[in-house]
């Protein structure tokens, strides 16, 4: 217990940007005063505010999951909370002072610079980047996601595993440990690639991982494969049908699906970690197509899939297991399709 309340408080601080973001984003499109004390659904908030309704909902549903908004029956209403603080012309609405700490933050910015008495360009920013994504998603299946998942599932018998988009490598890590029948094979671009290299230099289950560039939407995941592992992967539904599909195509008869990652449940406002992690999405995309926990079932039975489990994984995270059983109108479908594009 006393882990899990140090590791909440740490996400608290870390996610505290992103909450801010939120919050300063619903002021700013007057979302709490146009609510006051109605009940609106989505299209009409929008229509209020001059907003895009879908890029809106995620706002929305953040903002469900951080308390500041209630959702029932499709409708959003103010918190008890943020009818007190946030509607402008009520006496302690603290609006403008969330506007004043928000536009100041962004000089926070400078803060390492002015510390720092040398400032040398450090290694390419691309590179940077990179390497700085891969770590902190390590960092998160670090705080008991990569246990968890490996306590769930169940591959008894499977010895061979591709774990596309693996990313730093700790799944297949975790995973070649508690199987020690298992290899895996970690797909991923070649620049994600050496960053892998590095990061399961010390670990002994090195031995059993291979690690194979690819493109995940375009190239062969390999044939006769008893489990696709796909973490933090799926995450945009223009690409998720090709993905599926390398998966779907790899996998021997009942081979296994693992999907795991920081979804929205059904309402898409919880858990806060997933909402937030969804908003996130939008901001880096504009266009993407979010995916929420409906859109991940449909797509994976549309893909062929026998789905067998979903459900939360951590507090933060949800998994997906299905298996590829081929049905006699699924088969009859893929033919027609092959024919089509043939």
């Amino acid at each position: 217990m006393q882990n899990r309340n140090m590791t909440n408080s740490i996400l608290d601080l870390i996610l505290a940007p992103w909450k801010i973001s939120v919050l300063f984003t619903a002021i700013r499109l007057n979302l709490f005063t146009i609510l006051s004390n109605d009940s609106l659904p989505v299209d009409e908030i929008a229509s209020k505010c001059n907003a895009i309704p879908h890029t809106l909902k995620p706002l929305l549903d953040a903002c469900v999951s951080m308390g500041l908004l209630i959702l029932q029956d499709d409708k959003y209403m103010n918190s008890h909370f943020s009818r007190v603080y946030f509607i402008e012309r009520e006496p302690q609405y603290l609006g403008d002072l969330v506007k004043l700490h928000y536009n100041e933050s962004k000089q926070w910015d400078k803060l390492y610079d002015i510390i720092i008495e040398n400032k040398k360009r450090g290694e390419d920013e691309a590179e940077f980047k990179e390497r700085t994504f891969i770590k902190a998603m390590h960092n998160l299946g670090m705080l008991g996601e990569a246990n968890v998942l490996s306590n769930v599932v169940d591959i008894s018998g499977c010895k061979q595993m591709v774990d596309a988009g693996g990313g730093s490598g700790l799944y297949s890590i975790v995973l070649c440990r508690r199987y020690p029948e298992l290899n895996s094979t970690i797909l991923d671009r070649n620049e994600t690639l050496k960053i892998t290299k590095e990061m399961i230099e010390d670990y002994e289950e090195r031995e059993r991982i291979t690690l194979h560039e690819a493109d995940l939407e375009k190239d062969s995941y390999g044939k006769n494969i008893d489990v696709v592992l796909l973490s933090d992967v799926i995450y945009d539904e223009r690409i998720a049908s090709s993905i599926l599909r390398n998966a779907w195509n790899c996998l021997r008869q009942d081979g296994f699906l693992i999907l795991r990652g920081y979804y929205s449940d059904p309402d898409n406002s919880k858990p806060l970690f997933g909402a937030l992690f969804v908003l996130g999405q939008l901001v880096f995309d504009s266009n993407r197509k979010i995916i929420t926990i409906p859109t991940l079932q449909r797509i994976v039975k549309d893909a062929g899939f026998n789905l067998t489990k979903i459900s939360p994984l951590t507090e933060r995270s949800h998994i997906l297991i299905a298996k590829k059983t081929i049905r006699k109108n699924h088969a009859s479908k893929q033919r027609t399709l092959c024919n089509k594009q043939g």
